[in-house]
């Protein structure tokens, strides 16, 4: 059930009200995590803003470190030893996506320690995202990274009760964002090559999940009846609302919040081959996803030789942009980090 109340003294008031709708109270039956899941530039962004502000689901920037360091966790040693879970809590609290302070919120180090459940990673993570929550006067947290698309295996195996939520966009709209990006795909064939790849990656996820911990929404049913997509997860999440009125109010609300047929743009930006090639490489996903194709056979498969040819001039061109050394510095310093973190 939703209701609307003054707002909460709890959230900070840095906050701008696009992030929030202090006066909404929605109740959630469930307080598992939930991750929204995609290739990068398929609407994860505006989705997780969307799930914030009208179903009360807390999310930040991009977490970015669940793999990586669950990856290294040896070097913090036995976590049942004070030091040690200190130092892990300390490490997580300097990670980029808190730094930002978007939120106003910095971990608070010796409550996460005290309230901590289980001297576990796990457990630690919970607990910093569920203070991140509260900060915001929220009932529950997701996280929305994309990179973690490459193993969703390890982060279901950290967080055995998550929910997740896979979108999906037209894979050539997909790649017209990236080519304005630094970390993107620089040609059609290797947007293709990426996005059919992630796509399989989902679905053999989504295999092993009972219904009720896996939904998928495409990004052109969110921009076109977002009032719909957002009716059904409130369904999916557990929320109550049986007199309707989260779902009036969304109705009500939402459709202000997308712009209406943001979607398509390969159509008129692709060229003849570049609409070619990526079916080549990636028409299967395209069909069983019901977006339109304009080669009416089956394609020729892409070549060795092509698919090397491709993701050289790939590399070319990312190289050529400062953003992309500069990510990979930050990236450095966290190497430099954890061998210091080593040697100590």
């Amino acid at each position: 059930m939703a209701t609307l109340l003054s707002p909460s003294p709890k959230i900070s008031r840095d906050i701008r009200d696009e992030h929030l709708l202090p006066e909404l109270q929605v109740n959630h039956t469930r307080n598992t995590p939930v991750f929204i899941i995609g290739q990068p530039r398929s609407g994860t962004s505006v989705f997780a803003r969307m799930f914030r502000k009208y179903l009360k689901v807390n999310f930040g920037p991009e977490s970015q470190f669940f793999i990586r360091m669950n990856d290294q966790l040896e070097r913090f040693g036995d976590l049942e030893k004070d030091e040690n879970l200190r130092t892990l809590i300390a490490e997580i609290a300097r990670e980029r996506c808190f730094q930002r302070n978007q939120f106003n919120f910095a971990v608070d180090t010796e409550r996460v320690f005290r309230e901590t459940p289980e001297r576990t990673y796990p457990a630690v993570v919970a607990t910093i995202f569920s203070h991140f929550a509260e900060h915001n006067g929220l009932p529950r947290w997701g996280d929305k990274t994309p990179e973690y698309i490459e193993n969703l295996e390890t982060l279901h195996l950290l967080f055995p009760d998550a929910q997740y939520i896979h979108i999906v966009r037209d894979g050539r709209d997909v790649a017209l964002s990236h080519f304005k990006t630094h970390f993107g795909a620089k040609n059609s064939v290797v947007a293709a090559l990426e996005w059919q790849l992630n796509v399989d990656r989902v679905l053999k996820f989504a295999a092993k999940l009972p219904a009720d911990r896996f939904t998928e929404i495409r990004y052109e049913d969110l921009m076109e009846t977002p009032e719909a997509v957002f009716r059904h997860l409130i369904g999916f999440l557990g929320i109550e609302d049986a007199g309707d009125e989260l779902g009036r109010f969304i109705e009500e609300n939402i459709e202000k919040e997308f712009k209406k047929q943001n979607y398509f743009k390969w159509q008129k930006a692709f060229s003849r081959r570049a609409k070619r090639d990526f079916e080549r490489v990636a028409k299967q996903g395209l069909e069983w996803y019901r977006y339109p194709t304009v080669t009416q056979k089956k394609p020729l498969p892409m070549t060795l030789p092509e698919k090397v040819f491709w993701k050289g001039a790939h590399l070319v061109k990312k190289a050529l942009q400062i953003s992309y050394w500069r990510d990979n510095l930050y990236k450095s310093g966290l190497r430099w980090r954890r061998l210091g973190l080593n040697r100590a």
